[in-house]
């Protein structure tokens, strides 16, 4: 009885750390904001003032 229960922990413990650790690789990476998701930037395009800062 006492091997039943410490497989049955051992499997658990495994399958949580299968699922962490797959959760982790599936997270998606961080974005990365351009020059075209700044409104700003298309205003200044779209009304000529392009002068450098």
């Amino acid at each position: 009885m006492l091997y039943l229960l410490l497989v049955l922990a051992l499997g658990t413990l495994v399958y949580i750390g299968w699922r962490a650790v797959r959760s982790q690789v599936t997270r998606p990476k961080s974005r990365v904001i351009g020059p075209d998701d700044d409104p700003e930037f298309l205003w200044r395009l779209g009304n000529g003032d392009n002068k450098p800062r």
